[in-house]
């Protein structure tokens, strides 16, 4: 299975912070590659955002992407998560059972990206699923 890790940023915000967000994103000329938005009550919007192309992160990107959280006055989180560049159903059952995915959410290009607790173990867990799959 191959994959990536990325940053991704979380954080909540109102529709005007949300929009002076993504315009400011936008002017940087920054990708959002993957994106992940539920409204919470009437106001507020939680939000999981990976910028970057599917391909590339360039050195402007995650850096530029905490400077306009900042200047939006948003409190932001700031995690590793992995970068699916296979199909979501490749994910083999016992990553499932182990219950180890806070997210999942559709990027570009029909990628997936998995917010997980620990993504070293999962790394690893999924790489052991792939070699065994290869041995079938």
């Amino acid at each position: 299975m191959d994959f990536r890790i990325r940053t991704q940023f979380t954080f909540s915000a109102s529709d005007r912070k949300l929009n002076r967000i993504l315009e400011s994103l936008a002017n940087e000329g920054i990708a959002v590659n993957g994106y992940f938005q539920t409204l919470v009550g009437k106001r507020y919007h939680f939000v999981r955002m990976v910028v970057g192309y599917t391909d590339e992160v360039t050195n402007h990107d995650v850096p530029t992407g905490r400077t306009i959280m900042e200047q939006a006055e948003v409190h932001y989180k700031e995690n590793q998560v992995i970068q699916l560049l296979e199909n979501g159903a490749c994910i083999p059952n016992t990553f499932w059972r182990h219950k180890r995915c806070r997210a999942l959410y559709l990027g570009e290009d029909n990628t997936f990206y998995l917010d997980v607790a620990n993504v070293s173990k999962t790394i690893e867990l999924l790489s052991e699923e792939n070699s065994y799959r290869g041995q079938d």
